[in-house]
């Protein structure tokens, strides 16, 4: 069974998805299961997803493989206002209701205390406005090429991890994680005067690349009713997409921040487990997401060395997650998170392209164990409404004045777990 479903997984982990996001670029958890527990992945894995959080979740799996779907329906919109080159309006991004992100993962003692795993993740974001916000930056000659604008960034990966006890109740992992990024940057023909490569700016078509990062983590029992766990992922190493020159920083580079960050399990009752976890995405370091729009006053164009990007900040995020074993085939979850804010009102224009304005998610789900060693889980969540207004937003040179972006997600997503193995 297990060699069967490892190519499996490699299909899931590179296939070309569209993956759409409430924390920045990713999702606010890893697996079914957390993602209805308010995101914790750090600690008390239960599904092979959590091991794309915490390579050390391999061993606490045991022998194990899951199949499922993740669906997130977004819905962003821009406002531009106080603009002498068009009317105040709104825009929708209403071209694409519907992302789907597919779920696979499998893992497996490989010696007494070493255990492997694979698991699939994604990344990405991007909205599609079918009349776009920046048609009106634009000179009449590429005026009929702008009418839509969409940027669709999509980064699907595997990690492949390696687990190991060295005693009873402490387990280390490492993984590493190889992943393809792909780009298609449509409308955006308005900004190529600001580029060093105008030719290379949009409408070019969907273009990618492959990178990769390492990860490193611990998970462990601290005392009979307490476990822990910690990761850290590093920054990824990315080839450039030069189709994409003019338009991200360093002549194409598109590298995923760093991540890290601890949890906590507790089990005041045996049936009964509440977990708290803190992460944190370094975006400030990575040029495509922490440069600001105000590096073109310093000679610096778009597509340029150290050049513009979404002027993102590091964000963090503070998880609470609930599980209750309501009976033996039935388990039940809820969870919220609330994250920092990603940009400031002063970077919204390049942002329509990238609304990640969510902050507060609530969240809901269940598994049932409906046949020997097999079970269905699913799960529900909310990242609320949040609107992110301008300030300074729009240069002189773009006709003033504000723009603004707002977004809210509705997530929904089912898997199917099977154990197996002699020790299950």
């Amino acid at each position: 069974m297990r060699l069967r479903l490892i190519p499996l997984v490699a299909a899931c982990g590179l296939a070309p998805f569209s993956a759409h996001a409430t924390l920045g670029v990713f999702e606010h958890g890893s697996g079914i299961k957390a993602l209805g527990a308010g995101g914790v992945s750090f600690v008390n894995a239960e599904d092979t997803g959590a091991i794309a959080a915490n390579p050390a979740s391999a061993l606490e799996l045991g022998s194990r493989y899951d199949l499922g779907i993740d669906l997130l329906m977004p819905d962003a919109r821009a406002r531009i206002a106080g603009n002498s080159l068009g009317p105040d309006k709104t825009y929708d991004s209403d071209a694409h209701h519907y992302y789907f992100i597919p779920q696979a993962g499998i893992s497996f003692p490989i010696a007494p205390n070493w255990a492997a795993g694979i698991t699939a993740y994604a990344a990405g974001i991007g909205p599609d406005y079918t009349q776009s916000p920046y048609a009106r930056f634009a000179s009449p000659a590429v005026a009929s090429q702008s009418q839509s604008a969409s940027l669709a960034v999509k980064i699907s990966g595997l990690s492949l991890a390696l687990a190991h006890s060295p005693w009873p109740g402490q387990t280390f992992g490492i993984a590493v994680n190889f992943q393809h990024e792909t780009v298609d940057a449509k409308g955006l023909l308005p900004f190529a005067g600001l580029s060093q490569a105008p030719d290379e700016v949009s409408n070019v078509g969907k273009h990618g690349a492959f990178g990769g990062s390492l990860m490193a983590g611990w998970s462990g029992r601290l005392t009979p009713w307490l476990n822990a766990g910690a990761s850290y992922r590093s920054k990824s190493y990315s080839q450039k997409i030069h189709q994409y020159a003019g338009l991200l920083p360093d002549s194409g580079e598109l590298e995923l921040p760093a991540i890290y960050g601890a949890a906590l399990a507790f089990k005041p009752l045996p049936q009964l487990t509440i977990e708290t976890e803190f992460s944190r995405q370094q975006y400030s370091s990575r040029h495509a997401f922490g440069n600001t729009i105000d590096v073109l006053a310093q000679g610096k164009p778009l597509g340029s060395s150290d050049g513009p990007g979404f002027g993102w900040g590091d964000q963090n995020a503070y998880k609470l997650g609930v599980v209750y074993q309501a009976t033996p085939d039935l388990r039940l979850r809820a969870g919220y998170i609330y994250a920092t804010a990603s940009f400031p009102p002063s970077q919204t224009l390049f942002n329509l392209l990238a609304p990640a304005t969510l902050r507060n998610h609530y969240t809901l789900g269940a598994t049932w164990g409906f046949l020997p060693r097999y079970e269905v889980s699913g799960y529900a969540a909310l990242a609320q409404q949040r609107q992110v207004s301008g300030h300074d937003s729009i240069p002189a040179a773009f006709g003033g004045g504000e723009a603004s972006i707002s977004n809210e997600m509705f997530l929904v997503g089912v898997s199917i777990g099977h154990r197996f193995g002699l020790t299950q």
